[in-house]
């Protein structure tokens, strides 16, 4: 029946083309941010999952650049190590021809003027090994690490209770006594030596836990990533084909429209 109240046609191309439009809407928004919800008003439960994962994310970036400063640390505790154990080799020559009790006392103050050079020299080295304002060689307790997003912490410990007494312990009186220095070569200078070793093993120790601590975290911001990536990221190849089909939809629905709207006109002409 052809009203001119009611044209059923018309509502019903009217319908179409809304609804093709509302898809056509939705589906341009996924191809232009590349995420199937992009926010709460696409899945308000989904986008909340996703801002939980990105929270997450976050915070696992802020984690690894704070370990990368403890690594930073260790790297400078590790150097300054390892320069004063090349040092402790040199003052070993030093300390064994000090032990040689036929050597002129002209020999001995030349030795003991260049004992001297090499205590000051490992003393600085231990003493300005900072790094952000901060000396593990030199700190006596422990310096906690942020680890992971629940705020764990990683200890490294502070090498000043192991090595602390490595310049004190080599002193001079000791070392260049004529009838101590022998001594004080095979006991004290070897008792301080195993100190700077064990310090260096517990710095390299601890940037493996620390090396090891980022690589796990990095995993898991890969698997946070690949999850975010399967919950929210749009299918655009897909996307831009159902694009296409709807911007085709459009057209067809709306040519639909202007035919259904021209059928109460043809009444008009049973009255001429």
């Amino acid at each position: 029946m052809t009203s001119i109240h009611t044209n059923l046609s018309a509502l019903v191309a009217l319908r179409t083309l809304s609804t093709v439009q509302t898809n056509l809407s939705a589906t341009s928004k996924r191809v232009s941010t590349g995420y199937t919800v992009s926010d709460a008003f696409d899945n308000g439960a989904i986008f909340a999952i996703a801002q939980t994962i990105r929270n997450n994310i976050a915070g696992i970036v802020a984690v690894n650049s704070q370990l990368g400063g403890a690594s930073g640390l260790l790297a400078v505790a590790n150097a300054s190590l390892g320069q004063v154990s090349d040092l402790l080799t040199q003052l070993r020559d030093v300390l064994t021809r000090l032990s040689d009790q036929s050597i002129s006392s002209d020999t001995r103050a030349q030795l003991t003027t260049q004992y001297t050079a090499l205590l000051n020299t490992i003393n600085n080295n231990l003493t300005t090994a900072t790094y952000q304002g901060t000396n593990l060689i030199t700190t006596s307790g422990t310096i906690g690490v942020i680890q992971d997003v629940l705020a764990n912490q990683l200890t490294l410990q502070g090498q000043n209770s192991t090595i602390g007494t490595v310049v004190s312990g080599l002193s001079l009186a000791a070392a260049t006594s004529l009838t101590s220095a022998g001594t004080f070569l095979l006991q004290t200078f070897l008792t301080e030596l195993n100190l700077v070793a064990t310090s260096l093993n517990i710095v390299g120790s601890l940037n493996q836990r620390v090396n090891n601590q980022t690589t796990y975290n990095n995993g898991v911001h890969d698997a946070l990533t690949e999850g975010l990536g399967a919950l929210i990221d749009a299918n655009l190849p897909a996307e831009s084909a159902r694009l296409q089909a709807l911007q085709v939809q459009q057209q067809l629905a709306t040519q639909s429209l202007a035919i259904a709207n021209q059928g109460p006109s043809v009444l008009l002409t049973l009255f001429r």
